[in-house]
């Protein structure tokens, strides 16, 4: 857990022109068996593909709720890279549902206007594109300060329990308010954002499956939800099909600091639905 506020702290500065990556925590499966071991991996890309490593020295936090226990944080140095994923074998406990999240450091990275588009796109946010070709600002090279906060909940052997409600006290964060592995296909989930947290209203969140995520060429979300957050932070889908599921959004807002143009701050959420 983690301590408010902590993505203020001195980011490191990339001049690096490529698109900064999602970030997600995936599983094999996220079933897992009682006092076992699995690997945790992480992927820096999209949600079916780590494009890029993640460098160990942006993680400020990693936690690791293992039903009925207390918190952990798995040493930096217990991870591995391989295929272009962050590795890191965890041990599981006793039956119920765990909580597995990283927390990275906020990092600048410069953009031409014309990448900057192609950035906003991947993000699929087209309204910022509009925001500054409306202010005359499209042609104004930027530099935005990003940061990634992520969630998996797991489920070890069949009976449930109350640690998926852990608020890791990250900048950004999802927590739901059901268990997922108490649901079946047909029924729905919902969750709620915090910033800093607290609920926020009006934020847009995506959630999916599978196969279907990603972006049009025009970065129109390819998502199947697109909802906003209700005035309690809150947000409800349908679970329509078996699989690994997400939601996810980005707080993007001008920067109030002097190094960078825009604040950048992601948050996902990854589980399992069996049947």
């Amino acid at each position: 857990m983690i301590q408010k506020k902590t993505w203020y702290v001195v980011a490191i500065i990339s001049l690096t022109v490529l698109s900064s990556h999602n970030l997600f925590i995936k599983l094999k499966s996220y079933y897992l068996e009682p006092n076992a071991t699995t690997l945790i991996y992480l992927y820096n890309g999209t949600f079916g593909k780590s494009e890029a490593t993640l460098d160990r020295n942006r993680m400020i936090d990693v936690s690791l709720i293992n039903p009925g226990e207390k918190i952990i944080h798995p040493n930096k140095e217990s991870w591995v890279e391989e295929n272009n994923q962050t590795i890191l074998k965890i041990k599981t406990g006793k039956e119920g549902t765990g909580i597995f999240g990283v927390s990275t450091m906020p990092r600048i990275n410069s953009f031409t206007p014309e990448r900057f588009i192609d950035n906003m796109k991947h993000e699929g946010l087209l309204d910022v594109i509009a925001a500054r070709k409306k202010s005359g600002e499209e042609l104004n090279p930027v530099k935005k300060k990003y940061s990634n906060h992520v969630k998996a909940i797991f489920q070890v052997g069949e009976k449930l329990s109350d640690d998926y409600k852990t608020v890791l006290g990250y900048p950004i964060e999802f927590v739901p308010l059901t268990n997922p592995y108490a649901l079946k296909v047909g029924d729905e989930l919902s969750m709620k954002l915090l910033i800093d947290g607290k609920p926020v209203t009006g934020e847009t969140v995506y959630a999916s499956y599978n196969d279907k995520f990603g972006n049009a060429k025009d970065g129109t979300p390819l998502d199947i939800y697109k909802v906003l957050t209700n005035e309690k932070g809150e947000v409800k889908i349908k679970i329509i099909k078996t699989g690994h599921w997400y939601f996810r959004t980005v707080h993007f807002i001008k920067s109030l600091e002097k190094d960078a143009d825009y604040v950048s701050i992601s948050a996902n959420i990854t589980f399992e639905v069996k049947e």
